[in-house]
């Protein structure tokens, strides 16, 4: 006897594909998707039936209850956290019927409509039959709501029926479905061999497109995969269109006026008498419902264009997906782009085709060389299906190791055009319809690294800036440039496989050099503003600047050194250093060195030689005696920015501050560069001082009286940047003496470097800070956890940076943080840092008084055994006990 009940069907999509590239992830997520669904079910107050494969059958009494678990199962799904690199794409489906309980199972056509339903359910949703639409009429779940998506014909089921979505919080929009009043019937779509590896988003946009317009373009550049996108929609049209779904590839129609036979043949449509054949074709679709897929459109965008025009004017209800490089331009067409796969499932993808290649390969322990092939390969589908059909005589180690020359690597191995039979072919399809002026923009942007903003692809191409907007916006529009937003405005890149592609062809005309060196001379223009920029209100976006052209400058630099050019990459460098630091950026310091110079010192080789210097200190390369390396004693003394750092120098390596301040007091000048950094210095050498010495209360009283007036010269210059840096020294000076003055300082200069960008600063801010905590903590005998959990991550951050002398700073104000069990941790970091940065603490000990422990010589060996980043993790492991007994 049959019962009336209703019935919620899920099902994972894409599963097979999912165990074979991830097994174990996948048992676990099922295991959690099992879990997560049994929970909804039995919370609304139905019962798992049954288990699918990978989905399951519920039963329940009550049809809203039923709407409810199915929504709760979305939500809970699209909430979780799961192993699979895009999460677990679930679909779920409802109907109300009369089922037959037999032998432990359900038959009956309920269960039939109910899994047809399913089947033309996209991720993420949830789609109720016309049935339980009635049941819900006057009893609509709460906070969720049912809508129509469209009069399908499901199969097996002669009749069309209103199909509905259920929509809410959790729940992936449906556009329309399609709508079927007819058998359907339609022309021979292209054989699909294999299972689409990931683009469930880009369907379904597809279908939310289809819903809203009439035409709907997918864009994007060669080998992205347009086309099997579109096949994929069309395939899965072919119930819901009663006209028919009809598949149009131009890629046959070699000249304009080829477009209308070759269309006219896909559909089947004749020249009637006395009618054109455009005319002919657009009565062919006047009075049916049908889906005609255009293929390949962008050789031929103008005949395209009155072709498609014509049948959006004189069929009301056709719908057209077209595929190209770039919008057709008919009114009312909605643009789908069509990107890179994401990185899990271009591995998917990579690895279904290798082992389709290779038969028995274990891409599992390839899996990171594989991931790097497709991130390196831009996540273009072409691409990566030819990269792996190469694992059939090559391991993935060994395709890596040739990506810099992938266009000759990747050729061959994949059937279909011949544009898709080499990565070259593909790009130099699109490449071949730009005209002169767009390849000529095309060719510029390739010699910059990570892209640019206007003015440097103007600077570089040598036109004005509104030209060069004109021509890059095509470029965009042909999928050949890329543009991004950012804060600074948006900046213009390539995909590596286009930027190779644009440097081969300049390399083919012998142009490329004359490129890099305008590239070079806009960079070197870059970083002269940059630095003018220090000590004025711009100093934020100088810094913000800077950090975004680092991979620019870098290159520059680079093609600087390699051509004789020594001199501009020194004055490049020389006008980054201040900013440099901030960020930090040491790196910068290595671009020139070591120092070459066409002749005499200039001050520019002078300054990159000094600074190398501090950055070596920072990282704890010895500097011996605190001398710069290959700098002649009298080219320190003609320029400032020089004795400055040679002053920080002598102050950071502890021997001879009382000298730093002497040679400090020497530089006079009205610049406000020159005497902010002359001031920032000083305070250095002060802090330093209270460490390692005494320092009299008249001499901490001078050092308190000029920073506060260096504070004030730095607040009106505008520069946030400059401000505070100096915020942050005076802070870190004043921290053991005037704690709470100090970590006012430091605080304020926190929020400045966080808001300008200003890492480094902000982390001495951050040192300066926990001195003056440490110091209030130790009077006031308490341990505040927030603080201790903190100062670690701080420490931690300067381990990953690199920054050793930071990180030893911020450790060295752990002591009033740490229990006293922890003391000889401390003792013995102290002793590491002091022996290197080349002080006798044993000396300064003895100076003061006190008698040198009898173990003394047991610490000394046990110092010499360890790093001074060894001695600041066991700094961190220190505070993690803290924490832990907190």
């Amino acid at each position: 006897m049959g019962s009336l009940v209703s019935l919620v069907m899920t099902d994972i999509v894409g599963s097979t594909r999912r165990w074979n590239a991830a097994e174990g992830a996948m048992a676990a997520d099922l295991e959690l998707h099992d879990r997560l669904i049994r929970g909804v079910v039995e919370g609304a107050g139905g019962s798992v039936f049954k288990h699918t494969g990978d989905g399951m059958i519920a039963v329940f009494d009550d049809p809203v209850a039923a709407a409810m678990a199915a929504a709760g199962i979305q939500q809970e799904i699209s909430s979780a956290q799961w192993q699979q690199v895009d999460g677990l794409p679930v679909r779920a489906a409802v109907h109300a019927g009369v089922v037959y309980p037999r032998d432990g199972d359900l038959f009956g056509t309920a269960v039939n409509r109910v899994a047809r339903l399913l089947g033309i359910c996209p991720p993420g949703a949830v789609l109720a039959s016309n049935a339980v639409a009635g049941l819900l009429a006057d009893r609509a779940p709460e906070g969720f709501s049912l809508r129509g998506v469209g009069v399908v014909t499901l199969a097996g089921f002669g009749t069309p029926e209103p199909v509905h979505a259920i929509t809410g919080p959790g729940i992936e929009p449906i556009g329309a479905l399609a709508v079927s009043t007819a058998v359907r019937a339609g022309g021979l779509l292209p054989r699909i061999d294999d299972e689409m590896i990931g683009r469930t988003h880009d369907i379904a946009a597809i279908w939310e497109a289809l819903g809203q317009a009439r035409l709907v373009t997918l864009v994007g550049v060669g080998g992205m995969g347009k086309t099997r996108l579109a096949l994929e929609v069309a395939a899965g049209s072919v119930d819901t269109f009663p006209g028919g779904v009809w598949w149009v590839d131009l890629a046959a129609a070699t000249t304009a006026e080829a477009v209308l036979p070759v269309a006219m043949a896909a559909v089947e449509a004749r020249e009637a008498p006395g009618c054109s054949a455009l005319q002919s074709l657009c009565d062919r679709f006047a009075t049916t419902t049908a889906l005609v897929v255009i293929d390949n459109c962008e050789h031929v965008l103008p005949s395209v264009f009155t072709m498609v025009d014509a049948l959006r004017t004189t069929a009301p209800d056709l719908r057209i997906v077209a595929t190209s490089r770039e919008a057709l331009g008919v009114r009312g067409e909605l643009l789908v782009p069509v990107g890179s796969l994401p990185v899990g499932d271009a591995f998917t993808l990579f690895a279904e085709r290798a082992v389709a290649a290779r038969p028995g390969l274990d891409t599992t322990a390839e899996r990171v060389v594989i991931e790097r092939i497709c991130t390196r390969l831009d996540g273009i589908p072409l691409a990566i299906e030819l990269a792996a059909a190469r694992c059939r005589s090559m391991t993935a180690t060994e395709i890596d190791a040739r990506l810099d020359d992938r266009f000759r690597l990747l050729r061959g191995g994949r059937q279909g055009a011949e544009r898709h039979r080499t990565l070259q072919a593909a790009v130099a399809w699109s490449y071949e319809m730009l005209d002169d002026d767009e390849r000529h923009v095309f060719h510029c942007l390739c010699v910059f690294a990570g892209g640019t903003l206007i003015d440097g692809l103007a600077a570089v191409s040598r036109l004005d800036e509104f030209d060069v907007l004109d021509i890059v916006d095509r470029l965009i529009g042909r999928s050949m440039v890329v543009a991004s937003t950012t804060p600074l405005g948006t900046r213009y890149h390539q995909l590596e496989t286009l930027r190779q592609y644009a440097e081969d062809r300049l390399v083919d005309a012998g142009e490329i050099e004359s490129v890099r060196a305008r590239h070079l001379g806009w960079a070197h223009q870059l970083a002269t503003w940059i630095s003018s920029c220090i000590c004025t209100p711009r100093g934020g976006d100088a810094l913000r600047r800077f950090a975004a052209e680092i991979d620019n400058l870098r290159v520059a630099v680079a093609h600087s050194r390699e051509t004789g050019r020594h001199h501009m990459g020194h004055e490049i460098v020389a006008g980054l250093v201040t900013l440099a630091r901030a960020l930090p950026a040491w790196e910068v310091f290595d671009w020139v060195l070591p120092i070459e110079l066409d002749g005499d010192w200039t001050p520019a080789a002078a300054v990159c030689a000094a600074r190398a210097a501090i950055a070596d200190l920072r990282r704890g390369v010895p500097v011996p005696d605190g001398v710069i390396a290959g700098l002649p004693e009298h080219v320190v003394a003609m320029h400032a920015d020089v004795q400055i750092t040679q002053a920080e120098l002598w102050a950071m390596t502890a021997r001879d501050w009382r000298g730093a301040l002497d040679l400090l007091d020497r530089i006079e000048s009205t610049d406000h560069k020159i005497r902010l950094a002359r001031e920032h210095t000083r305070l250095l050498s002060y802090r330093i001082a209270q460490l390692v010495d005494d320092v009299s209360d008249d001499e901490f009283t001078a050092c308190r009286t000029r920073g506060f007036e260096a504070l004030e010269m730095a607040r009106a210059s505008g520069d946030d940047v400059r401000l505070c840096s100096i915020e942050a020294m005076l802070a870190t000076a004043l921290a053991i003496r005037c704690p709470d003055e100090a970590r006012a300082l430091a605080l304020e200069g926190i929020e400045i470097a966080s808001r300008v960008g200003a890492w480094n600063l902000r982390d001495v801010a951050i040192g300066a800070y926990f001195f003056a905590v440490g110091e209030l903590a130790e009077r006031a005998d308490q341990v505040p956890l927030a603080e201790v959990m903190a100062l670690r991550a701080a420490i931690a951050r300067t381990l990953e940076s690199g920054d050793e002398r930071l990180g030893a700073v911020l450790s060295s104000s752990a002591f009033p943080l740490l229990n006293g069990a922890d003391w000889d941790v401390l003792f013995l970091f102290r002793l590491v840092w002091r022996r290197a940065s080349g002080i006798d603490l044993a000396k300064q000990i003895q100076r003061v008084g006190i008698p040198l422990p009898a173990d003394w010589s047991v610490w000394e060996g046990r110092a010499e055994r360890m790093s001074l980043n060894d001695a600041v993790r066991s700094i961190l492991a220190a505070l993690d006990r803290v924490i832990a007994e907190a």
